[in-house]
C-alpha cells in the first residue's frame, strides 16, 4: 500500500424498484470496514424499496425521489451529497454480493495502482468477461473530486446505459484497473419487474447509449418527443410500431439494427 493514510471512501447506491435484492446489497457494503460512508438514492421505486431503506435508519444516508428520475440523476446527486475521497458505485440488485468482492474493487485503489476501477460480473471461474460488459458495468470506484464538474452533464443522461457510457469517456484507458469479480450475478431485468416495466428500462437504456455514444443526436423536439413516446409503450410490438413512425431516419435505422435486435435476442423472454 502506497499511502499509510487509507482514503475515505463513499458508496453510492441507486436504487429503482429493487424490493428483491437491496437490503442484501447495503447489508454487505455496511460491513465493510474499507467503506466509510454509505448514500443510498431510491430514485421514485413504486415497490418496498424506500421502507427497505429507511428500516437502515442513521446508518446510511437517504435521498428520497417522490417520482423516478433516472440513474444519472441519482447517481449525480450521490456524487454531490458524498463527502469521501473516493466513490464505490454500486447497483442495487446485484446477487451473490459479498464483502470479498468490496476488498477485490477497492485493492487497486488502496495500492495506487489505479485512480479508477471498472469491476465486471462474471460466473467464469478463471476471471473471463464479455469485453462490452466493462464499458456498462455499475460497479466502479472514482475520484470524487474528478466528477464534481460533470454531475450537471451525468444528470441529464438517459437509463443506467447513458449515465455509463458517459462516465467512460472521462478518463484515459492507463488510468483504469478492470477488475473480474468471480460469482458475483446482475439479474435479467424481466427477471425482476414486470414486462412494461423492464420494456421501459430496457429501452432508456439503450437510447441512453447511443446518444452518448454520439451515434444519435437529437437536433429538435420532434425528435425528442418521438423518442420519449416509445417509453410510454407496454408492448414488444407496439414499440416496433412506434420506432416505425419515427421520421428521423437516422435514429429510426440505429433503433432497428440496435434496440430490435436486441429485444429480439435478450429481452424476448419478457414477452413470451
Amino acid at each position: 500500500m502506497k499511502n499509510n493514510k487509507k482514503p475515505h471512501v463513499s458508496a453510492i447506491v441507486p436504487v429503482y424498484n429493487e424490493e428483491r435484492a437491496v437490503k442484501k446489497v447495503v447489508k454487505t457494503i455496511l460491513g465493510s470496514e474499507l467503506i466509510d460512508e454509505v448514500i443510498c438514492i431510491n430514485d421514485g421505486s413504486s415497490d418496498k424499496s424506500l421502507e427497505i431503506l429507511k428500516k437502515f435508519g442513521k446508518k446510511i444516508k437517504l435521498i428520497n425521489f417522490k417520482t423516478n428520475k433516472g440513474k444519472g440523476t441519482a447517481v449525480a446527486e450521490g456524487i454531490k451529497e458524498a463527502r469521501g475521497d473516493f466513490l464505490f458505485f454500486c447497483d442495487s440488485d446485484l446477487i451473490n454480493f459479498t464483502s470479498e468482492h468490496i476488498e477485490k474493487m477497492l485493492s487497486p485503489i488502496l495500492e495506487g495502482e489505479a485512480r479508477v476501477v471498472f469491476a465486471v460480473p462474471t460466473q467464469n471461474k478463471t476471471g473471463k468477461y464479455w469485453r462490452h460488459e466493462v464499458f456498462l458495468a455499475g460497479e466502479r470506484i472514482y475520484p470524487r473530486d474528478a466528477l464534481l464538474p460533470h454531475v450537471s452533464k451525468l444528470s441529464r443522461t438517459k437509463g443506467a446505459g447513458g449515465s455509463e457510457v458517459y462516465l467512460n469517456t472521462l478518463f484515459r484507458r492507463k488510468e483504469i484497473k478492470i477488475v473480474p469479480l468471480i460469482g458475483l450475478k446482475k439479474p435479467f431485468k424481466g427477471s425482476k419487474w414486470p414486462s412494461s416495466l423492464a420494456l421501459k428500462q430496457g429501452l432508456l437504456s439503450v437510447i441512453g447509449v447511443l446518444q452518448e455514444s454520439g451515434r444519435i443526436e437529437i437536433n429538435s423536439i420532434s425528435d425528442l418527443k418521438q423518442l420519449e413516446n416509445l417509453v410510454h409503450v407496454d408492448t414488444f410490438e407496439g414499440l416496433i410500431i412506434k420506432i416505425g413512425e419515427i421520421k428521423n431516419k437516422k435514429i429510426k435505422t440505429l433503433l432497428k439494427r440496435f434496440f430490435l435486435k436486441y429485444i429480439a435476442k435478450y429481452v424476448k423472454k419478457i414477452i413470451d
